[in-house]
């Protein structure tokens, strides 16, 4: 490849950041959303939101999860070789694919709310099952036009469209909560008012990349090949799309069942010993607050698997073995030197960071325990989705499949063992996750050590920034010790001992030499940041 056109190749970095900022902005205001609707439905009209917010996860997974991925792999592969047509054939077809199951999708919720709902031991949440019914045809074009882009290795419209859907959905979903609430209607109707929300941030979100694709002309001039007008037959591409995707979504699906086992089990076991209400308002608290700040580190590790499956292909169809195995070293090391402090500081800090967001100091009592068995998950389901990412890649779609299957296994079992023992109660959620993650991503090592011929020392990538993370968490206990003993404010305690964690634990992974020379080298302006670092006797 010429050298005008290698500095076209777009860097995996770089779509890192653009997704990992717009992840970070959409985490933070849909936090925001969860706060003034958690105030004003309380633990249990949040459990009917969530439960239909649940219902709709899944069946947007199965209707689309994997095909974004497929579309990402063939055409990215299609680019490299330079073949505009097939690129835009992939796209045509897949669209269509996603029309067709989103309109399926929203027709079974819409129409099935009832039986759902009555299926999940909670009757209420019928209404907002069926109000969030339409967003599963709207995500799906959403989800065919990022595919796209994505196998261009354009993150932008990706990170755009994800903020504009988090903006309408905060915005239009807390206005109705309050308009049904100071209109009279019940907790019931207006948990279905605030979750229309999504539907309208989705619509907007979708608008927007369609206009994006009408008017935007992807630059090819990155590839020295000439168009060779190759295009595969229609049925030949769906084939190829449903053999890659059709894995990936029945993993994605299985893993959802996470959550899924949670909204069936949950307030089915604990009605038994506390009743209906409080083991709705025990399940709308621990999916609310607990469960929400767990899943806010994959802001951070959803954009490193986003992008590394279309680099990988295209790194694969050059037939780059050295560039293959710098992008799964440095997006392996990424995730974990991000994820090991942020489980560890949301074990030591739940309580704190919980009680920074949400105003009922009694659900802040309550789920913080419960996020302190949850987050250590964070470090597996972390290490979970850079390794399916990798499987993937190398066209092992299925092997990630065998893991979460595994998985699920041992959370359907946590559940139905640890809840329903009194004293563990509503805790024996958070536990069973933590080990089906655990199981997941033990297995899902094992299969990338044995089918993918590249170096993979996990334990290696993965040990130093656990000695850095465990030196941090001691500055962190320690540090908001002494900050809420001077200044008394557990929020200004918090944000300090925070902080102070992260320039620590940075100081600490350069001491431990966790970051070495060809790390920083892959960011963009590399060679810079090496010198400087050089210089400081940071890095060798």
């Amino acid at each position: 490849m010429g050298e005008q056109n290698k500095k076209k190749e777009p860097r995996l970095i770089f779509g890192v950041l653009i997704l990992m900022i717009s992840n970070i902005i959409v985490k933070v205001i849909g936090v925001l959303f969860k706060i003034p609707l958690h105030n004003l439905l309380g633990d249990a009209g949040m459990g009917y939101f969530n439960a239909a917010y649940s219902v709709f996860t899944t069946l947007y997974l199965i209707s689309t999860s994997g095909l974004p991925t497929a579309i990402s792999m063939i055409v990215s592969q299609s680019r490299i070789l330079g073949r505009k047509k097939q690129v835009n054939k992939v796209f045509t077809t897949a669209l269509l694919i996603f029309i067709v199951i989103g309109a399926l999708g929203s027709c079974l919720m819409f129409f099935g709310s009832n039986v759902i709902a009555e299926m999940m031991g909670s009757p209420g949440a019928a209404k907002s099952i069926s109000m969030i019914a339409p967003t599963l045809i709207l995500i799906s074009i959403v989800s065919a036009i990022r595919g796209y882009f994505q196998g261009h290795q354009n993150m932008v419209p990706t990170a755009v469209s994800e903020i504009i859907e988090s903006i309408g959905k905060f915005a239009v979903g807390v206005f109705l909560g309050i308009y049904a609430l100071n209109s009279g209607k019940s907790i019931e109707i207006a948990a279905a008012y605030a979750i229309f929300g999504v539907v309208v941030g989705e619509a907007v979100s979708m608008t927007f990349l369609v206009i994006f694709k009408a008017v935007y002309k992807q630059d090819y001039s990155y590839t020295n090949l000439e168009d060779d007008e190759f295009v595969e037959p229609r049925k030949t591409i769906l084939i190829r799309l449903f053999r890659i995707s059709v894995p990936i979504m029945l993993a994605s699906v299985v893993l959802n069942l996470t959550s899924t086992i949670d909204a069936f089990s949950i307030v089915n076991i604990l009605k038994r010993s506390i009743g209906q209400d409080a083991a709705e308002a025990a399940y709308g608290n621990y999916t609310t607050l607990a469960v929400t700040l767990f899943h806010l580190p994959a802001t951070l590790m959803t954009p490193i698997s986003t992008s590394l499956v279309p680099a990988l292909s295209a790194a694969k169809t050059q037939g780059s073995d050295r560039k293959i195995d710098v992008l799964l070293k440095a997006s392996t090391k990424l995730v974990a030197i991000i994820s090991i402090p942020c489980a560890l500081g949301l074990t030591v800090l739940s309580k704190p960071i919980l009680g920074m967001l949400f105003t009922n100091a009694e659900s802040v009592e309550k789920a913080s325990i419960l996020l302190s068995f949850l987050a250590p998950a964070v470090i597996f389901s972390s290490l979970l989705t850079i390794t399916s990412s990798i499987l993937q890649s190398f066209g092992f779609q299925r092997y990630p499949l065998i893991s979460m299957i595994a998985g699920i296994i041992v959370k359907i079992i946590g559940n139905l063992v640890l809840i329903s023992i009194g004293p563990i109660g509503i805790k024996g959620a958070p536990i069973a996750t933590l080990l089906a993650y655990i199981t997941m991503a033990t297995l899902n090592v094992v299969f990338v050590k044995k089918l993918v011929k590249h170096e993979f020392k996990i334990v290696k990538l993965y040990l130093k920034p656990v000695i850095a993370g465990i030196l941090g968490s001691l500055v962190t206990m320690t540090s908001y010790t002494l900050m809420h003993t001077l200044v008394g404010e557990s929020w200004i305690a918090t944000i300090i001992s925070v902080i102070l964690t992260a320039i620590v634990y940075f100081i600490f992974l350069f001491i431990v030499r966790a970051i070495e020379k060809e790390d920083i080298l892959f960011l963009a302006h590399g060679d810079k940041i090496y010198k400087v670092l050089h210089k400081l006797h940071l890095v060798k």
